[in-house]
């Protein structure tokens, strides 16, 4: 399984600033989950993690490798898009097994490991339907599915559940975690949905305005917030104004409401 470490890395787009010295480590195995408002530079991270886009600045590294200057297809990585990128004139199988092919990988081995994958996502007795023949949950797994049969142990989602109903989404994220999980992968995930991130994620990176605000386990996070703009997105908190006279006092009612 794959470690990755982001190091120094800023992305400009002429003037504008969607990532400034950004250092984030993610360890072999974890489910790290890159969470913040819309427009803090989460996905500009991830795909510049994946190699889509280059850093203006900064080194990325997977498992102690400079991967800078490396294509997404050199990097050997699986990637679910946010709108899941099917392709409409492909079956479910066909779509599985669309990486190993493309690669001149369509052998036995790999038409075996796409039953496989399909059998794990639940969606083998579809492997003649079409993408738009699937509800939203399907193709989300078939999205899934085809990422995992390039034989990546490391997984990029940008907003994964995004397209699907709140209840549909609610049932998903921990059954995709799970199957991560089962499979052993290392995962990056963007989402700007705080109940999603700490119900999958490891580690959450809290990021706005380009930068990291905060890193820890959802519990962590939760209970210990670094500032009060991760207080406030990752839930409902209790602000009291003081004066500087009453520092001591506003502390004890701050671990109060934490532990409460």
């Amino acid at each position: 399984m794959p470690n990755v470490k982001v190091v120094g890395v800023s992305k400009f787009f002429g003037n504008i600033r969607a990532l400034e010295n950004i250092n984030v480590e993610i360890n072999d195995g974890e489910y790290v989950v890159l969470l913040g408002p819309s427009g803090c530079g989460k996905t500009t991270l991830l795909k510049i993690i994946a190699g889509m886009w280059e850093p203006t600045a900064g080194k990325v590294y997977i498992n102690g490798n400079d991967v800078t200057d490396l294509p997404p297809e050199d990097r050997n990585i699986g990637f679910v898009f946010q709108n899941y990128a099917l392709f409409p004139h492909l079956n479910v199988f066909d779509n599985t097994i669309y990486g190993p092919v493309v690669r001149g990988k369509d052998s036995e081995e790999s038409r075996k490991n796409a039953k496989e994958m399909l059998n794990l996502v639940r969606l083998a007795a579809r492997h003649d339907a079409f993408p738009a023949e699937l509800s939203g949950g399907m193709q989300q797994r078939l999205a899934v599915a085809r990422a995992l049969t390039t034989g990546s142990s490391l997984l990029f989602l940008d907003e994964p559940l995004s397209a699907l109903d709140a209840k549909i989404g609610a049932e998903l994220r921990s059954e995709m975690r799970k199957m991560i999980k089962d499979l052993k992968l290392t995962a990056i995930h963007v989402t700007h949905n705080q109940e999603e991130a700490m119900e999958v994620a490891d580690k959450i990176v809290v990021m706005r305005r380009g930068g990291v605000e905060q890193v820890g386990s959802p519990k962590e996070i939760y209970r210990n917030p670094a500032n009060l703009f991760v207080a406030h997105f990752l839930g409902d908190a209790n602000f009291i104004k003081v004066a500087a006279s009453d520092y001591g006092t506003c502390c004890k009612l701050k671990m109060l409401n934490w532990e409460m």
